[in-house]
Order: C-alpha cells, then structure tokens, then sequence
C-alpha cells in the first residue's frame, strides 16, 4: 500500500470522504469595463508629456556653442603682450611709416 504524505498544497483537493460542499455558484453582478483605447485618454496623456517637455526645455540650461575656451584666451593674451614688449621699435617704426605714407 501507499503511503500519502500530509501536504499543504493537497488540502484543498477531496480524496474520498473529505468532499467539498457542492453549492450554487454565484454570477457577480457587473463585469468590470476594460477598455483597450480610449481617445481622450490618449490626447490627456499626450497633452502632459508636450506640458512636460515644454517645461524641460525652458528650465534645462542651454548649451554653450562656440565658447572660446578660457586657457587659449590666457595663452594667445600673454602672448600678444609678450610679442609687443619684444618688438615693441619694430611696431613703432611700421606705425611711423603708415601715417607718413598717408600724409
């Protein structure tokens, strides 16, 4: 003979005199209404997310295009003085020579 063992999962189940009362079986009263799409859920849904990209755009911070980097400006600056103190006569003399041309 079998032996069954005590399982949890089989006490809902009947095996022989531990059968469930049978009864009638009650229709519920209303279905729920499941709808696939709905128009005007659609355009709500729509109408928020152009909202939130409008707001996005108008707090997000705008990119910097064309920005001359800050250590180039430094460096072609102190160049310019450097070469100005170094040929600070030569640029004389060119100066000199332009305004006496046009006179």
């Amino acid at each position: 003979m079998v032996e069954q063992v005590e399982n949890p999962a089989n006490k809902q189940m009947s095996y022989g005199q531990n059968r469930t009362p049978v009864g009638i079986l009650a229709v519920p009263g209303k279905l729920p209404k499941k709808i696939i799409y709905s128009g005007t859920e659609a355009q709500r849904q729509y109408n928020q997310m152009q909202y939130d990209l409008y707001i996005g755009e108008k707090t997000a911070k705008k990119k910097e295009k064309h920005k001359f980097p800050t250590v180039l400006k430094i460096l072609l600056g102190a160049s310019g003085i450097t070469s100005i103190i170094i040929f600070r006569k030569d640029i004389c003399k060119i100066i000199k020579n332009f305004f006496k041309k046009g006179a």
